[in-house]
């Protein structure tokens, strides 16, 4: 666990969670049918990047979340 005075919402994301995020999202676009340029998925994006801030760190389960969420 890190020691810094920060919530983890305010940490940098880097490349590979950003992978992990990207692919996510292209997933569960697919699953619903969705463009990735509409504003459904815009906001299907940022929902995913929320739940992997509060620790949904696997692929499958981020999905599987983001969907129940939808």
């Amino acid at each position: 666990m890190l020691d810094t005075p920060f919530h983890p919402r305010d940490l940098p994301l880097f490349s590979e969670d950003l992978d992990v995020i990207s692919g996510v999202l292209d997933v569960v676009c697919k699953a619903r049918g969705l463009s990735r340029n509409t504003p459904e998925a815009e906001h299907l994006g940022a929902l995913i990047i929320q739940l992997y801030r509060q620790g949904a760190k696997d692929s499958t389960k981020l999905a599987a979340l983001a969907k129940a969420y939808l």
